[in-house]
């Protein structure tokens, strides 16, 4: 209603955030700040010279110890790369986490700013994230803290990382999306390309998709790639990290279908009540205020509303204070993966336990469902795309089988033996494959006593009292030196 403001009282602020206030205010009268741009190698794709040569900036207090993560994303246009524009772009948002007790990740996504490889909208340049935190955790160990990550972005930043999300499902604390993109155009209604994008955007599209994902109305050769890239499709995968999805009621460039259909698909394929409590969705109102400070007034930094631009220091804060000060006190659990669940693959996914790639990770998904137990693991492979003839890559972690014999089984047939410790690959899975790994029990180690047992009834006809040595029958040895209670 215009003229009215609403405002929304918040939860009163537990000590430990108030603490973590204080000390950071008190660091950072201490403290030097570090900007550095790093280099950092692609793990999955590779030019004429090698591995992908990739840039990120870091931003960091040389007075940190165990510092929460925190990837901040570029928005989605092209900038010049000899000034390094999209990095410039959302440093300022990089340097006040970094100013409240984060370890930034600025990630320049490949093709930009020096960069090397070309931009694909969400397709594989979203493994280029994971890449630069695993080079930060390698390079910086004392001073992050490896089980807190959590990634933000803003417009196609935003977009990065719901991909992220669903690419990486266990690997993220938190993600946090301002105005982002969940489906670039696999929805001929509510996808981005033939709603709220720009004729420079569709431009893009078509560059790093092939084309548009229809023609008056008609799917496209082109759709299966819009198909990879569609994290609503796959917000099922993702149970785990808190998620929170800003956006304007009145937002046209992204609008609110975005989020509410990343959420919505979640909580249709729950297989129970609550599975998906961890994501919210965020409508912003121009005249709505949440009290975070239980002041009684409407402040700058209270007001829920964000316009789609990079954004300011208010408007950062507005959303970032739903989580910032439990991420500082790593009030928010590390993600672990369900031993059992049903994924949709949009392109690739890699959890800690296994990895599956669909044809080249950009023009395909398919449906993977997957069971972890004790001493099988067990994937059936479902392709959702059009070309039913997209090999599927499978590799599957066995450190927890280490030295084990591993049997694994193809469409109920047995194909191989190995020993386990190793990364196991299959890269060539079809439709409606199933495989299995099966380790051989390991039979627990029996105790010496229950091994004697039958040796010890001798002991009552004392047949055997003068034979002690190291060569004497173990029951000899056992009663000699008056163990499990037995004394001679």
């Amino acid at each position: 209603m215009p003229g009215i403001s609403f405002k929304l009282l918040a939860p009163a602020a537990p000590a430990a955030a108030v603490l973590t206030a204080t000390l950071a205010l008190c660091l950072a009268a201490n403290a030097a700040g570090v900007d550095q741009i790093v280099s950092y190698q692609s793990s999955v794709s590779s030019d004429g010279g090698g591995p992908l040569d990739l840039v990120a900036e870091v931003n960091y207090d040389d007075t940190f110890v165990n510092a929460p993560i925190a990837v901040v994303m570029h928005t989605y246009s092209q900038a010049d790369d000899a000034t390094q524009q999209n990095i410039g772009r959302v440093r300022a948002n990089a340097q006040r986490l970094r100013d409240k007790g984060f370890f930034t990740i600025n990630v320049a996504m490949r093709g930009r700013d020096g960069s090397d490889g070309s931009r694909d909208s969400g397709g594989v340049e979203i493994y280029d994230i994971y890449d630069a935190v695993e080079w930060v955790k390698a390079t910086y160990p004392d001073r992050v803290n490896a089980e807190n990550v959590h990634i933000t972005g803003y417009s196609g930043g935003g977009g990065n990382v719901l991909s992220a999300l669903t690419k990486f499902p266990d690997y993220f604390n938190l993600g946090s999306s301002f105005f982002g993109i969940s489906d670039y155009g696999y929805s001929a209604t509510n996808g981005w390309y033939n709603k709220g994008a720009s004729g420079s955007h569709q431009a893009q599209m078509n560059a790093d998709m092939g084309g548009p994902p229809y023609v008056l109305g008609s799917p496209t050769a082109f759709l299966d790639a819009y198909q990879a890239r569609a994290s609503n499709l796959a917000s099922k995968n993702n149970p785990y990290s808190e998620t929170h999805l800003f956006v304007n009621n009145d937002e046209v460039q992204t609008p609110p279908i975005q989020d509410t259909s990343y959420r919505d698909f979640a909580i249709a394929e729950a297989a129970s009540p609550g599975e998906f409590d961890n994501i919210t969705v965020h409508i912003g109102n121009q005249n709505l205020y949440v009290d975070f400070n239980n002041n009684n007034m409407n402040e700058p930094n209270e007001r829920q509303y964000w316009p789609h631009a990079v954004p300011s220091e208010n408007v950062q804060d507005s959303g970032e204070a739903w989580y910032l000060s439990r991420l500082l006190n790593n009030e928010i659990p590390a993600p672990v993966l369900n031993s059992q669940d049903d994924f949709f693959v949009a392109g690739f996914v890699k959890t800690r336990a296994f990895e599956a790639w669909v044809g080249d990770g950009q023009n395909g998904a398919a449906a993977l469902s997957y069971s972890l137990a004790d001493l099988e693991k067990s994937f059936n492979v479902e392709l959702l795309s059009s070309n039913l003839d997209l090999p599927v890559r499978l590799s599957v972690e066995t450190d927890d089988w280490a030295g084990q014999s591993i049997e694994v089984w193809l469409n109920g047939n047995q194909i191989e033996t190995f020993v386990g410790g190793a990364v196991y690959t299959n890269d060539d899975l079809h439709h409606n494959d199933s495989l299995v790994l099966r380790a051989s029990a390991v039979p627990e180690p029996k105790a010496a006593a229950a091994l004697c047992v039958p040796f010890l009834l001798a002991l009552a006809f004392r047949q055997a009292r003068t034979v002690t040595g190291a060569a004497a029958p173990c029951y000899v040895r056992l009663a000699a030196s008056g163990r499990n209670g037995i004394s001679m």
